[in-house]
């Protein structure tokens, strides 16, 4: 296999790391950033998707003995009021208004006007007609970072047992699904200093007023230790991109990330794990249709986890029937060619005899080849991740075949698959499909001798096949790969942002930001 990461072909930043590992869903992420910012001592920055004012961040043993708020942004306000020198930068999608329903309204009030004066928040718009900011990540005093699929906000937090019956697992004081996801954590001044610069840009493109971060020696946060972290045993990691306005001295579009699984699937030699929240990519499937055909060299197990279905109508609608399209196409393909491809989806735990009445929803984002490459972040297998979307992945890759972080690779891959599976995980480079697929049959047939979750996928089903003989699901505007500009008459409201209507309402007070 050939060097995939290359700068700045690939990624716009490979920085050294003291330490570098991943936190698996969001009880353990939201824990460990409780912790590291109950150290910080000049700022916290943090860029999302979304953000909820009330989410808990810290439930049953892991609240046992907190004296602090356990809800977002009372603790947020709790750090500024006990750190005079704190200060904390907010900065989330100005989201449009076809989500209002699943959003916290005012937002900009509570997080802004209501709060210290040196905690800001700020609704980021600065995104091509059709996208939205989706880069996740945060910075704890230059030293500590976060990033990945998970946001700080509700409906997200889940332990790794995902059982179907989580007295915790609530949002707003209502049950929710089971839900999996996966953050990287990572102790270093140089990566963290690149998230810096990326944040710093997008909130004076979101037109904020300019950021001066203040220097810090020896902060404690360098000192600070996680939990229930699986290292990576890396020296470096890779930082990547989707932006479709491109950076400065850059190419417009920003397609780092593209690029990068591009050449990921096509150096790929034995082995391609993937965790998606969606397959929609008509570029990533035609690349692994690609390397599927190529004739002279080795076969590839190819594996994904993803959803069964699109969680709600809007994304049955936007991502549901192209997923069907390439999951058949890709199947077809493998049958042609010999590889070995296992598509699942996974159900949460519970008694016997009894089954789930729903499957866990997969939200991570994650691709694993041949044990020596690792990339994980914010961007799905969609056409919008790779083009339209401002994402943000990391990434670690080995030279070797047997050193230290190929054998932290395969461990992660096998934890996960552990936990999807309910124990059955495998360590195998090949085999893997069959070892799989084994224990998919093993639960589909009832059979309880073991706490087996995985199940093969349905697509394209027969519903979708009659759905894909009449409309190319490719052709419909919802996942689009390419950058519109929209004349005015042309927009329509649903496309704009909750935020902005929210300022045209309350304009009265200081903007602080």
């Amino acid at each position: 296999m050939a060097r995939v990461l290359e700068a700045p072909r690939n990624c716009f930043r490979i920085a050294p790391v003291d330490e570098l590992g991943l936190l698996v869903d969001a009880r353990d992420y939201y824990r460990e950033f409780y912790r590291a910012a109950l150290v910080a001592e000049r700022y916290i920055l943090l860029s999302g998707w979304q953000f909820d004012s009330g989410v808990v961040l810290l439930r049953g043993e892991d609240a046992e003995g907190v004296d602090t708020p356990l809800q977002l942004l009372p603790f947020l306000e709790h750090l500024c009021q006990r750190k005079p020198e704190l200060e904390i930068w907010i900065l989330a999608w100005d989201f449009a208004l076809v989500f209002a329903a699943e959003r916290e309204w005012m937002q900009r009030l509570m997080f802004d006007w209501t709060t210290n004066e040196r905690l800001r928040f700020r609704f980021d718009d600065n995104h091509a007609e059709r996208g939205c900011h989706h880069q996740k990540f945060a910075v704890i005093d230059g030293a500590l970072s976060f990033l990945g699929g998970l946001d700080l906000c509700e409906d997200r937090w889940d332990d790794r047992c995902h059982r179907e019956q989580e007295p915790l697992r609530k949002s707003r004081g209502e049950p929710h699904k089971p839900f999996h996801d996966v953050q990287v954590f990572a102790r270093g001044r140089p990566l963290a200093s690149a998230l810096e610069e990326l944040f710093l840009a997008r909130w004076l493109a979101a037109k904020g007023e300019p950021i001066t971060l203040p220097e810090l020696h020896d902060p404690a946060a360098t000192q600070h230790r996680v939990h229930s972290l699986l290292p990576l045993a890396a020296q470096e990691a890779g930082l990547s991109r989707t932006d479709p306005f491109g950076a400065p001295g850059g190419p417009k579009p920003c397609l780092e990330i593209q690029g990068q699984h591009l050449r990921a699937v096509r150096e790929a030699e034995r082995l391609i794990y993937l965790e998606t929240q969606y397959m929609s990519s008509h570029t990533i499937t035609s690349a692994l249709i690609e390397r599927m055909r190529v004739t002279d060299r080795s076969k590839l197990e190819i594996v994904m986890v993803l959803n069964i279905r699109g969680e709600t109508l809007k994304e049955q609608a936007a991502v549901g029937l192209a997923q069907a399209q390439n999951i058949g196409q890709l199947r077809e393909v493998a049958r042609e060619t010999g590889h070995r491809l296992g598509m699942y989806y996974t159900l949460p735990a519970c008694d016997a005899p009894a089954t789930p009445a729903r499957s866990t929803y997969i939200h991570s984002k994650l691709m694993i080849v041949d044990d020596r490459l690792l990339i994980v972040g914010s961007a799905n297998l969609t056409n919008r991740s790779m083009v339209l979307d401002t994402e943000l992945n990391l990434s670690v890759e080995t030279e070797g075949e047997n050193d230290a972080l190929t054998d932290s690779i395969r461990a992660i891959r096998k934890s996960l698959l552990a936990e999807h599976t309910g124990g059955d995980g495998t360590d195998k480079v090949e085999g893997v499909v069959a070892e799989l697929d084994a224990i998919a049959a093993r639960g589909e047939a009832g059979e309880r001798e073991g706490p087996c979750r995985l199940r093969s996928h349905p697509s394209p089903t027969e519903s979708e096949r009659t759905a894909l003989s009449l409309i190319d699901p490719q052709t419909l505007p919802f996942d689009p790969d390419y950058i519109e500009e929209l004349s005015e008459e042309d927009k329509v409201d649903f496309l704009g942002g909750l935020g902005q209507r929210v300022r045209e309402l309350f304009s009265s007070r200081r903007d602080r930001g």
